[in-house]
């Protein structure tokens, strides 16, 4: 077997342990992660905030990259150093946004999919293009259609900013589909993306800048 359907074949594994239920009773510490690259290492960057959207936590990772981008498998090349930073931190989010797809993916395993069942813990993927899916386009600021895959609802299109294109918001695991949208929307302040994940991916590129000087 070749390395490329080994890996489909965890993607697979993975797909057959999705929960697509709450598994939480409420979400007062919500995190965000996101990553950036340098050279050959991927950075990641975990953020924990509270209801007022203030940081009350952050952990960082640094890994040397294993593998190279292969679209479908973005998960084990950005999976790891997400899973590393969420170890560092000292304290727990109820629910991890993760900068990527979690179910709306060709095997229903996304990046937010992977990480949250490599850790145990509810995961939201939030991303800035369509990876599989077909959906109506939103007009309006505030306004969500139901995004489909093989006839399934994977996730939502919403359009954050009036301005901006939708972003696409999908269950890891560990979460429904319902509520994927509704504590991503609760996350909304002023920007396209919710803050949590704003404030992951400015905190990140200021690492790599910091590490390239």
């Amino acid at each position: 077997m070749s390395r490329f359907h080994e890996l489909v074949a965890i993607q697979m594994d993975i797909a057959g342990n999705i929960r697509l239920t709450d598994t939480f009773a409420y979400v007062n510490l919500i995190g965000a992660a996101d990553q950036a690259f340098y050279k050959n290492f991927v950075m990641s960057c975990i953020v924990v905030l509270n209801k007022e959207m203030k940081v009350v936590d952050q952990s960082f990772s640094l890994c040397k990259e294993t593998i190279p981008y292969i679209p479908g498998l973005l998960s084990f090349r950005e999976g790891p150093p997400i899973i590393e930073a969420f170890k560092n931190l000292q304290t727990k989010p109820d629910v991890l946004l993760v900068d990527g797809c979690g179910i709306n993916h060709f095997r229903s395993a996304g990046l937010a999919t992977y990480v949250g069942i490599m850790l145990n813990t509810p995961t939201i993927g939030v991303s800035k293009k369509k990876l599989c899916g077909e959906f109506i386009e939103p007009v309006k600021e505030g306004e969500a259609q139901k995004l489909i895959y093989k006839n399934e609802i994977v996730g939502f299109v919403f359009k954050s900013r009036q301005e901006m294109r939708p972003i696409f918001i999908s269950p890891g695991t560990g979460v429904s589909v319902e509520s994927s949208l509704k504590i991503t929307r609760d996350c909304l302040i002023k920007h396209k993306l919710p803050e949590p994940i704003r404030i992951a991916h400015s905190k990140v590129n200021e690492l790599k800048r910091d590490i390239s000087k």
